[in-house]
């Protein structure tokens, strides 16, 4: 029988680095699984920041399928070129990262090549909403500011790779002693506005935050126009942070001082200088004015 990938062609995106560094090893066992499904297989790896997206830019409209192999980071950059394209062709994930939060959500296998591609070649193209930030870059999963959100970039890749989803929580234990308030207005389209001391905040299409905060699978619609919008309020002393943080874990949403509301678009306003955003896990920038939008059913992902 006809495969619906005979004829077709796919470009792959290999960031080397990520994750165990294991890619150039098994890198004949993905190009054998995509030849024997039928798919005609171009495959360019990263060399550097923001190669992915150059390469998706340059090349992509060339191809019926871009499958990313890497970990969340190089996953945004691949959708940071596609959003560049006018006729944009599905995308397929092969997770390679450390704590793969995206990928989770997508329920892409995480620890085995041959099942992230089994996805591909069997699972189902499905819309996915992406967040447009500030107009100029794109995220796919998540973009928030405050503590423990620095750790994604600030943690060494190398300590990544040795622990991967347990490097979060060893550099959050160094964050927590350092936690400040960040004076922020908060405003959503649907109504929502409050202006706060938070700790922590931001904006998600996820079920899962660096591997730390969690969010009911039931409650996260991966293409439903409108992005959970997180706050949680400073704390003003060590009870009230440790009854925050039982709230997370709990997923207790339910509550004053941590807020879960839904959004299609949100402005951020900060009283100081600009606050560092982590977007996808990278550094996002220093803003003090930013606005975040879903861009509804931007691509369509490979998923189960």
């Amino acid at each position: 029988m006809k495969s619906f990938f005979d004829g077709k062609r796919a470009l792959v995106v290999i960031n080397p680095i990520s994750g165990k560094r294991t890619t150039k090893t098994q890198l004949f066992d993905i190009t054998d699984l995509f030849s024997i499904s039928g798919l005609e297989t171009t495959i360019y790896t990263t060399r550097c920041k923001g190669d992915a997206t150059d390469i998706v830019r340059r090349r992509g409209e060339n191809y019926d399928v871009v499958v990313c192999r890497g970990g969340d980071g190089t996953f945004n950059e691949v959708i940071n070129g596609m959003m560049l394209l006018e006729k944009r062709p599905l995308v397929g994930y092969i997770p390679a990262g450390s704590t793969n939060d995206l990928a989770r959500t997508l329920c892409i296998p995480v620890n085995s090549n041959a099942e992230a591609i089994d996805v591909i070649l069997y699972g189902q193209p499905l819309w996915n909403d992406i967040g447009s930030f500030n107009g100029s870059q794109y995220w796919c999963y998540t973009a928030t500011f405050g503590a423990f959100t620095e750790t994604a970039y600030e943690t060494p890749q190398s300590l990544k790779n040795r622990l991967g989803r347990a490097a979060y929580f060893v550099d959050a234990a160094r964050v927590l002693k350092n936690v400040h308030p960040i004076r922020v207005h908060i405003k959503t389209e649907e109504g929502f506005e409050a202006e706060e001391d938070v700790i922590l905040c931001g904006v998600s299409n996820s079920v899962s935050i660096a591997g730390l905060l969690k969010l009911p699978r039931r409650d996260v619609g991966l293409n439903d126009g409108l992005f959970e919008l997180m706050m949680i309020r400073y704390p003003r002393n060590a009870s009230e942070l440790t009854s925050r943080m039982a709230a997370l874990l709990a997923r207790d949403f339910d509550r004053e001082d941590v807020k879960l509301v839904r959004t299609r678009r949100a402005e951020f306003t900060f009283e100081d200088s600009g606050e560092p955003w982590t977007i996808d896990g990278e550094y996002g920038g220093a803003h003090e004015n930013v606005v975040i939008e879903n861009i509804h059913n931007a691509v369509q992902v490979f998923r189960r």
